[in-house]
């Protein structure tokens, strides 16, 4: 099925063509029934969007599958403390409660190991002393059978909820000092992790949120990443109306180069350029998080208006990190085709 989709590259469509693109040059099935679906590992993959095996946990009774909680601070930068919340509570060494939290996770076929969650966790702990907490839950999401770790995201969300209630308990942790960042899936997952938990969430940050089952078909609010699950939800853009979500589900929506596949320095048969262009969200993100100043963007009606410079005294936001949660809209930009991908100066 990949070698037969990779001999089609369509040519460069806007976000609101996508969708009808792909149903016209892989059948009137595609997103109905059938769809390509990049995972964290970077490789595509077949997604029956009909299945039934979700109906349970993928795993045919064999093991249960775990929710790893790995602490990091600036005293344990590479040695991970594991958090087992119990009876409500949590015991750490070395969590500080002086300090925010940032809980970022993985996509579909990954886990707690996966090389960007190591760049941009110590790119947080070089800006600032915080406590950053990476969730694995790997022995779910590495099941080739998509619809599976899909549904799980409910569960991982739920998880991840109890964990923030336990710090909260036991440290003093309020709503107001939580930041949650997930790629794919995982951005999914943190919109259940914001929904659950019982103090509101300051923020989530969804990178290219995966768009099968939860966009594609259509879900409600309560079911897929929205502006309902924490203070102020952004969301950047990378591969939408394919792996990533098509439309604005944030308060602030930020499509770097429209948006879509495919980003500047993803190149080669289609199928790569859109696992590449999904993947982009994370690195333009973690660019982001050493720099204030970086990928200025500017709120607009369309990439179109944005390039032909109609939106120029409009209001500017940065994409990443240091996004402004009073500013909410669709925010357009262009990148570097390689790092520094900003084009914006430095600090």
């Amino acid at each position: 099925m990949i070698d037969q989709l990779a001999q089609h590259t369509p040519p460069f469509y806007r976000l609101k063509d996508i969708a009808l693109e792909y149903e016209h040059i892989y059948g009137p099935l595609y997103g109905k029934e059938w769809v390509l679906m990049a995972g964290d590992d970077g490789n595509p993959y077949y997604v029956n969007l009909t299945s039934d095996d979700a109906a349970d946990d993928g795993q045919r009774g064999m093991f249960t599958p775990e929710i790893y909680f790995n602490l990091f601070t600036r005293q344990n930068t590479d040695e991970a403390e594991l958090l087992v919340p119990c009876n409500g509570n949590v015991e750490s060494e070395h969590f500080d409660k002086e300090n925010d939290v940032k809980v970022i996770t993985h996509g579909w076929m990954s886990g707690g190991s996966t090389e960007w969650l190591k760049q941009m966790k110590d790119a947080y702990l070089r800006t600032s002393s915080l406590n950053v907490i990476v969730v694995d839950w790997g022995e779910y999401a590495k099941n080739v059978i998509y619809p599976v770790p899909a549904k799980k995201t409910n569960k991982v969300g739920m998880e991840i909820a109890k964990l923030l209630d336990a710090l909260s308990q036991s440290y003093g942790v309020n709503g107001s000092r939580v930041h949650l960042i997930g790629h794919s899936l995982g951005a999914q997952v943190m919109g259940y992790a914001g929904e659950y938990s019982s103090n509101r969430v300051s923020r989530i940050t969804g990178l290219d949120p995966a768009r099968p089952l939860f966009e594609l078909p259509e879900m409600g609010a309560s079911r897929r990443l929205d502006p309902s699950d924490a203070e102020f939800v952004d969301v950047i853009h990378t591969c939408a109306g394919v792996y990533g979500y098509l439309m604005s589900h944030g308060h602030a929506d930020f499509y770097p180069n429209d948006g879509r596949p495919s980003q500047p320095g993803c190149e080669g048969i289609q199928y790569i350029i859109e696992a590449c262009s999904h993947g982009r969200s994370v690195q333009y993100y973690i660019e982001s998080i050493g720099s204030s100043n970086s990928f200025v963007s500017t709120q607009c009606s369309s990439y179109d208006d944005y390039i032909d410079g109609s939106c120029q005294d409009n209001a500017k936001n940065h994409m990443g990190a240091y996004a402004d949660s009073t500013m909410a809209g669709d925010f357009y930009l262009q990148t570097n085709a390689e790092p520094r991908y900003s084009k914006d100066s430095d600090d």
